[in-house]
């Protein structure tokens, strides 16, 4: 709890960097929904249905450098826990709840409402369900980024003055940024891969109409299981790496200016 209380008093600290990203992405996948033209629209989103968009918009707002560069931010705290194994773990597992606690109240209110609306009662309870818990196991796995390949925050224009060697400052930096708008939507479509099979199987039409309670129901209950055991092995896994790296992060992360 008190590695929670720092990390939520450091989010909230100038230039609110974590809620100004997560809101922003929030809002571009909301216009996205709403303003493009229906064709357009149904080739950004796979999912349809208002239970969909909140699920859609968890996933958006996820996506994005928080949830991969986990340690480069914050290096003067985690240089000096490199040498604390426990440490580590608790800072890791703080900046994951940080995030879970900014993004998933939000998307579940969107998803009672939406179901409210629609009288879907158990389809609101699992889509909740679903909101609350399939976050933990990609933010345990996406982390693994930042451990193996973080970067210090840094303003544009000073990477560009200070673009050589290009392969470090500018394409390294390039690919991490952009790496979390695949990463966590893929790991998302991994963990519900068991479920979109078993419900292509066993529901009567298939994805192609809206599923039966029941089969949604096992098919979260399938979901959350695989996510749960990615949480807790991906934050054992990442504590490992943390450690089995400890020398090449701390002289990384000691050095601001290394891009």
């Amino acid at each position: 709890m008190e590695a929670v209380r720092d990390q939520l008093t450091l989010t909230f600290q100038p230039p609110y960097e974590v809620p100004i990203t997560i809101a922003i992405n929030g809002a571009l996948m909301s216009s996205a929904w709403f303003f493009l033209p229906t064709g357009l629209r149904d080739k950004v989103f796979t999912l349809h249905g208002s239970l969909a968009f909140a699920l859609i918009l968890a996933a958006w707002m996820y996506s994005d450098v928080p949830s991969t560069n986990t340690l480069g931010p914050d290096a003067r705290r985690t240089v000096a826990a490199l040498e604390d194994p426990v440490m580590i773990r608790r800072m890791l597992y703080a900046k994951n709840i940080v995030l879970w606690l900014l993004v998933t109240p939000v998307c579940a209110v969107v998803a009672v409402i939406s179901g409210l609306l629609e009288h879907s009662l158990l389809s609101t309870v699992y889509t909740v369900v679903a909101i609350g818990v399939l976050p933990f196991g990609i933010l345990a796995v996406s982390a693994w980024v930042g451990i193996l390949f973080p970067y210090h925050p840094m303003p544009l224009r000073y990477r560009w003055e200070h673009r050589r060697p290009h392969a470090r400052m500018l394409a390294r930096w390039g690919v991490l940024v952009v790496t979390p708008y695949v990463l966590v939507p893929v790991l998302g479509s991994l963990m519900l891969a068991p479920s979109l099979l078993l419900w292509g199987f066993t529901a009567p039409h298939g994805l192609s109409e809206k599923l039966p309670d029941h089969d949604l129901g096992i098919g979260i209950a399938v979901a959350c299981a695989i996510a749960l055991a990615c949480a807790i092995g991906g934050q054992r896994l990442g504590g490992a790496l943390v450690t089995r790296r400890r020398a090449k992060l701390q002289a990384f992360l000691s050095d601001p200016v290394r891009g």
